[in-house]
């Protein structure tokens, strides 16, 4: 059943308990700014070159939907973490379902993975949480996302993509393989309700003795889907489905956690950690969809005390590029 992976309470949090005690890596702020500012703009401008791209849209995830509802915490996480939130109770949450590209006309009849935003609104602030299909980011810093971008750019005269560059890059960047597998092979969805989303970076959580437990989360559905064949779909299907599922019902999605042990790459985020049992921390509750609210921004490394965002030289990207992109579609 979807969803229905392996949980595991307490006995996990006291496996790991022992050993966060040991080495760890701090908060996210280690690069200068000075150092993340160039690659960011240079990242920022060479998507806005992509075809489709518009400046009144995101740089990457352009097509998209939204859907209000809540967040309704287990229990399962009390001891390891102060974030109320995650504790106990409901919170409110705006929630964006998207297309990873930057055109925001692109059809969702195109093969490939689907992003997944959350913003709960919580007594101690914002916590955002962003997640996608893929298993894997693409690259480890904003260098390779540059070499990247670059090598996936059409040739003028031709207007294709040149696989021998695909190649050379992959050669020079081996990480970036099983997400690059992932989006050459991912399926058309029938609905967003029916994917997985991974959150590929790794966070913190801080409990009351101010100990430090990595970890990182997925949002498992609880819906099948049958795949209908031979069935010409329309290019704004999802957002069809999903406005039709909510109208009938809520739509859950279960908020899985898995901790992190020894040897976990924990500033990687191309780098796949084994599989484990995972901690059911609770229920993502979808009930309406409601106007795109732009402009806004969801970015993993807006936190609230109890959580922590790791060094993980992406996240310091995402931040930089979010508000280079945030700014050109608010002018």
């Amino acid at each position: 059943m979807p969803g229905s992976g392996e949980t595991c309470g307490g006995a996990g949090a006291r496996r790991t308990r022992q050993w966060r005690n040991g080495s760890g890596r701090g908060p996210v702020g280690s690069a200068a700014v000075t150092e993340i500012d160039p690659i960011a703009e240079t990242i920022h401008s060479l998507l806005r070159l992509a075809p489709g791209s518009s400046p009144s849209h995101r740089a990457l995830h352009a097509k998209g939907i939204v859907a209000s509802g809540h967040f309704t915490a287990s229990g399962e996480l009390s001891g390891l973490t102060t974030a109320e939130h995650l504790r106990d109770g409901t919170v409110e949450a705006l929630v964006r379902f998207s297309h990873p590209g930057g055109d925001p006309r692109v059809s969702d009849a195109i093969p490939s993975g689907r992003g997944l935003a959350v913003k709960l609104t919580t007594p101690a602030g914002s916590h955002q949480l962003v997640a996608v299909s893929s298993p894997s980011f693409l690259v480890r810093d904003g260098q390779a996302f540059v070499e990247l971008i670059l090598a996936r750019a059409p040739d003028p005269e031709t207007g294709e993509v040149d696989p021998a560059k695909i190649v050379a890059f992959l050669e020079q960047h081996p990480e970036a393989v099983p997400a690059i597998e992932y989006a050459m092979t991912a399926p058309v969805p029938m609905s967003y309700g029916e994917l997985t989303y991974n959150g590929l970076h790794t966070f913190f959580f801080v409990d009351d003795d101010g100990a430090r437990t990595p970890f990182r989360y997925r949002f498992a559905p609880t819906i099948e889907v049958a795949e209908v064949e031979d069935e010409e779909l329309s290019p704004d299907h999802l957002a069809t489905d999903l406005g039709t599922r909510l109208a009938d019902g809520p739509l859950d999605f279960t908020l899985l956690v898995v901790l992190g042990e020894d040897g976990d790459e924990l500033d990687d985020p191309t780098a796949i950690w084994s599989p484990r049992p995972a901690i059911n921390a609770g229920t993502l509750t979808l009930t309406a969809v409601v106007p795109d609210a732009e402009p806004v921004i969801f970015d993993p490394n807006n936190v609230v005390p109890g959580i922590e965002v790791s060094a993980d030289p992406i996240l310091a990207i995402r931040k930089a590029v979010y508000g280079l992109s945030y700014a050109e579609r608010t002018r």
